[in-house]
């Protein structure tokens, strides 16, 4: 009977002491804190389900296997298609061929280039002044050009400040002009041209003995700077 006075009268004080009503802290004995834990673990196993396997963690709630609609891949475009379209115009812009005439390869204002022929022979002579011959087992392939000065003042020309590579080409062989001390070589050439002035200029090139058969198929092309333009004659 006393156990049964106890119990109820030491819950009224629990009740009080935590409710923050401002009353003084009621402090218990050790025996009374004891029989207080006692009875409230009681009370919490008598209305838990889960008496035989006591305290358990929650399961975690299950994934539906949705993607949030913020990373729906509905919402991203598919730029593959694009990305390839975009690889492929840019390889055909890489690989197209630049076509351009002497004049427009070469670049200098107020002069005209204009390709005349090409020839092959074993040397090539200046009057009494400079003799050229090919190297051995090489022979040369001798283009003509026309240089004019289309306007109403004289040029000044510095062909090798102008970073020009002249390149000839036939079937699978490519050469460069070679660098010559002739007077109207063009690769070479330094001087001033006078207004409306004409002058025929040359370009020279070494190919193996007998390997061009028809010197109206060698090809030429023109690199200046980073830029390299195929002639269109």
């Amino acid at each position: 009977m006393e156990k049964k006075l106890f119990l109820p009268a030491l819950l009224a004080v629990a009740a009080v002491t935590l409710s923050g009503c401002g009353m003084q802290l009621t402090r218990l004995s050790d025996d009374d804190q004891s029989r207080f834990i006692s009875y409230c673990a009681q009370v919490v196993a008598k209305h838990n389900a889960n008496n035989d396997t006591g305290l358990i963690s929650l399961p975690k709630k299950e994934e539906t296997g949705k993607k949030d609609d913020t990373d729906s891949s509905e919402d991203k475009p598919d730029l593959s298609e694009n990305t390839e379209s975009q690889s492929s115009s840019e390889t055909a812009s890489s690989n197209e061929v630049k076509k351009a005439s002497f004049t427009e390869a070469i670049g200098i204002g107020g002069m005209r280039f204009d390709y005349r022929d090409a020839r092959v022979t074993g040397g090539y002579s200046q009057g009494d002044v400079y003799s050229l011959k090919a190297d051995s087992g090489k022979e040369l392939l001798f283009v003509r050009i026309k240089a004019v000065n289309t306007t109403k003042k004289s040029i000044n020309i510095d062909m090798p400040s102008q970073n020009i590579i002249f390149t000839a080409s036939y079937k699978d062989q490519s050469v460069n002009s070679d660098m010559t001390l002739l007077m109207n070589d063009l690769t070479t050439f330094q001087g001033k041209f006078a207004a409306g002035k004409r002058r025929n200029m040359i370009l020279l090139f070494q190919f193996p003995k007998g390997s061009i058969k028809d010197p109206k198929k060698v090809s030429f092309s023109v690199k200046k700077g980073n830029e390299t333009v195929t002639i269109d004659k």
